[in-house]
């Protein structure tokens, strides 16, 4: 199951895909990685099974 990404949509441009690395490190690098909610949703991600994300024309996260 997917987590909610929605939050952290402000790093997609719409049509447009990242890595699962490059969304994850903008996370760090935009968030306070001592945050104990913060870890484990990382950590969630990293074992989730997609490679890309992006958004939609609509603003829906896509994952490839």
């Amino acid at each position: 199951m997917m987590p909610d990404l929605k939050p952290y949509s402000n790093f997609l441009q719409e049509g447009k895909w990242i890595s699962k690395t490059d969304f994850i490190y903008k996370l760090k690098s935009h968030y306070d990685c001592s945050d104990e909610k913060l870890q484990l949703f990382i950590q969630l991600l990293y074992k989730l099974s997609f490679h890309k994300i992006g958004k939609g024309n609509k603003g829906e996260i896509l994952v490839q």
